[in-house]
Formats: C-alpha cells, sequence, structure tokens
C-alpha cells in the first residue's frame, strides 16, 4: 500500500518533546501542489499541545476542537479538526501536502499515526420490496435451530437503561417504533443536515431498539450522524463521532453505553485506535463486518480487536450470506438477509434491507439485553458472555471460511 494511502510510524524509541521556539525548528521547504487530508494519532496530551504549537507558529494553522466546529459547513484549508478526548485519546485531522508528511511531520515527537482520510460506506445491499410477514430474524435469535417457532421471547427489562449510540447516516427521531426513547446527539458530517436523509440509520436503529422490529425494545437510541445522504463519509468525520461518544460516555459517569457501527472502509489504523479508545473506556462497539466477501481483517474498524466484529448469515438457513466479510475477525453471526425495519418517508414507514449493516444491530441489541439483565461487564468479558450464551456449530462450516461458528442468541 503506498505512502499516500496509509502511513504508520512505530515509535521504536522513547523520544524527548522539544518546544517550538522559533522560525529555526520551522522546515521552510513547504510543497507546493494539492493537499489531501490526513488524520494524526498523537502519544499523549503533552506530545499534542507541542505539535499543535508548531503547527501554528511555524505554519499559522488554526486548532479547532470538533465540540465547537460547525459541521453543517465546511472547514477551511487551514483549520486544524482537533478531536482528541482529554487524557484519553489525542489527535487530528487536516490537510497537508504528502510530502510534507512524508519527511516533516511524520519524525515530530510524539506522532503514532498518520494515515491519508479515505472513504467510509454502509455496509448494506440494495433492498428489496417491503415484506409484510412477521420478522423472521427476530425469531431466530431466540432460539437455537431451525423451525422457527413464530415468537420472539425475550426478558421482560428489554435492554431498559442502556444507551446504543448509532453512529450512521442518522435516526428519524419522531418514527413511532422508537416511542420518544431516540434522541439527537452529534453530527460530524460536513454539510449535512442533522437528520436521517438516507434511511440506513433508522433502519439499524429500529433493528436495535424498536418497538416492533428492534432486539432490546426499551433502550434508548442516540443519533450520531457521520455518513451524508449518499451514505458515505470518510474515517475523519467517523473519529471525530466517536470522539463525540467517548465525551458523552464520561459525561454520564460511564453508564451503560453500546455503540453500533454498520459501516466501514479500507484498513484505518486511526480509525481502530478511535475504537479502541472507547473499549478501553468501558464502551462496547458493535461493528459490522463488510459486505465485500473477503476477510474482514482487511477492513476497518472490522479490524479492530477489541470491538464485536458481525458477520451475516441468510434468512432461510444459517448458511453464511454470499456478501458477507468473513475470517478470524468475526466473532459471531447475526441475519442480515431481507430484513424488515422503520424507514424514514414517514413516522409508520418500513423498508427491508440486507446486510452485515443488519447483522450488527441484532448484536448491539443483545448487547444492551445482556447488561440490562446481568449487569455491565467490561468488552472483553462482553465478547465472552455473548459467546457463552449463542449457539454455536449451526453455521455449516463450508460458509464459514476461517470464521468462528458462533450465531447470536439473546438472554433468557
Amino acid at each position: 500500500m503506498g505512502f499516500s494511502k496509509f502511513i504508520v510510524i512505530a515509535l521504536l524509541a522513547t523520544t524527548l518533546l522539544t518546544s517550538v521556539e522559533s522560525r529555526d525548528d520551522c522546515p521552510n521547504d513547504i510543497f507546493k501542489g494539492p493537499q489531501k487530508r490526513f488524520n494524526i494519532i498523537l502519544k499523549d496530551k503533552v506530545a499534542t499541545k507541542s505539535h499543535f504549537k508548531w503547527l501554528t507558529n511555524c505554519y499559522g494553522r488554526k486548532i479547532k476542537h470538533t465540540s465547537s466546529v460547525d459541521f453543517s459547513k465546511k472547514l477551511n484549508k487551514n483549520d486544524v479538526l482537533d478531536f482528541s478526548v482529554e487524557n484519553v485519546f489525542h489527535g487530528y485531522s487536516a490537510d497537508f501536502h504528502p510530502e510534507f508528511v512524508k519527511h516533516h511531520l511524520s519524525n515530530f515527537p510524539g506522532i503514532e499515526v498518520a494515515e491519508e482520510d479515505t472513504e467510509v460506506k454502509i455496509n448494506y445491499v440494495v433492498p428489496r420490496a417491503v415484506q409484510s410477514n412477521p420478522n423472521p430474524n427476530l425469531d431466530r435469535i431466540d432460539q437455537e435451530k431451525f423451525p422457527l417457532d413464530e415468537k420472539y421471547n425475550f426478558p421482560d427489562n428489554a435492554g431498559k437503561g442502556v444507551n446504543v449510540y448509532i453512529v450512521d447516516t442518522g435516526i428519524r427521531i419522531s418514527h413511532n417504533e422508537f416511542e420518544g426513547r431516540a434522541s439527537f446527539g452529534y453530527s460530524s458530517c460536513f454539510g449535512c443536515l442533522n437528520t436521517d436523509d438516507h434511511g440506513h440509520g433508522t433502519h439499524v436503529a429500529a433493528i436495535v431498539a424498536g418497538k416492533t422490529f428492534g432486539v432490546s425494545k426499551k433502550s434508548n437510541l442516540i443519533a450520531v450522524k457521520v455518513l451524508n445522504a449518499a451514505g458515505s463519509g470518510s474515517n475523519s468525520e467517523v473519529i471525530c463521532g466517536l470522539s463525540f461518544v467517548l465525551n458523552d460516555h464520561i459525561k454520564n459517569k460511564k453508564q451503560n453505553s453500546v455503540v453500533n457501527m454498520s459501516l466501514g472502509g479500507g484498513f484505518s489504523q486511526a480509525t481502530n485506535d478511535a475504537v479502541k479508545a472507547l473499549t478501553n473506556n468501558g464502551i462496547h462497539v458493535v461493528v459490522a463486518a463488510g459486505n465485500s466477501a473477503e476477510d474482514a481483517c482487511e477492513v476497518s474498524p472490522a479490524s479492530e480487536r477489541t470491538a464485536i466484529t458481525v458477520g451475516a448469515t441468510e434468512d432461510s438457513n444459517d448458511n453464511v450470506t454470499n456478501f458477507s466479510n468473513i475470517g478470524r475477525c468475526v466473532d459471531i453471526f447475526a441475519p442480515g438477509r431481507n430484513i424488515l425495519s422503520a424507514g424514514i418517508l414517514t413516522d409508520d414507514d418500513n423498508k427491508v434491507f440486507s446486510g452485515t449493516s443488519q447483522a450488527s444491530p441484532h448484536v448491539a441489541g443483545t448487547v444492551a439485553l445482556i447488561i440490562a439483565e446481568s449487569g455491565n461487564f467490561e468488552p472483553a468479558k462482553m465478547v465472552k458472555k455473548l459467546v457463552k450464551i449463542a449457539t454455536k456449530k449451526v453455521i455449516p462450516p463450508k460458509t464459514l471460511k476461517g470464521s468462528p461458528n458462533v450465531f447470536v442468541k439473546i438472554p433468557m
């Protein structure tokens, strides 16, 4: 992979940080030509402060924290978008010439990752016609095997008291599926409205916690908009959204937080590091494996090992779908074909989508049920709990291709 696409700088030795005192510390061979957006992850608060001073004093850059940025407007090319979370996660997004990053910025003390900002998209398949029959996906995850019994039996608490952040295209919060439990949290989508103008986020949210379509029917839903009306965005927008989630979680005294990310793109260490910052602080992050029928370890955030990565199975049997990513980075499978859930045309609209985007919220909802039923666990123990109660060895081995034979099952 070329330098302009992905650059990771490994810190092989401890380096003393130096402050910028004069223009003598400023490389003057500024490369001319088109710039590209880069995501930079720094070691700690001290390194970040020193680095920002260097950018400001040497190059006149303006540091703007995501909490004060109006994402409905475009950033100035001179702006540095600081997505740091105090004493937890440190980094920013900014425009630079690739050669400047290679020869100067990457050598600055405290830099851990410097990579080009790339596209992130929703993980869903083109929708089919709406079906009016009962939802087999919910019927499937409360029992171990086919045939289905046409019932969905779930704990009475139904995920109450758990906050599920939907990092996606937004949520139509007025939809009747949500019964007032959905709210707008944040948008880091540049030039976007604070509503769901695509439909993907609303569909996903209702699978998590809709009154009819949802797994955990009493959980709270918080919209974190990082993708536009076309269902696409950038890793920098995703990281800014995750920064909001982490800040909100800390502000709420680290209470029962789950994140669903039904999106993905090429491998991004910066995005993976942002996800890890959340899991390190007790947030359960559930992500779609991806829809390219390839190794989930090659994409992000599915490749982040502290996240719960979800593959998709068929609606009529437990075969892995022909689109689902697979491999050792997948933790668990859930229904992902022909899933009926909420739409955005009206407050009663519904749609059928397929994808690992639809599989992931089944697991996010299951995590919410476990928390409400058994109390919270640290993320690593939650994965073990999910696997322990899951149905084993029902997926035909020939379709797994190195993935674990683990199918989601809700707690009883």
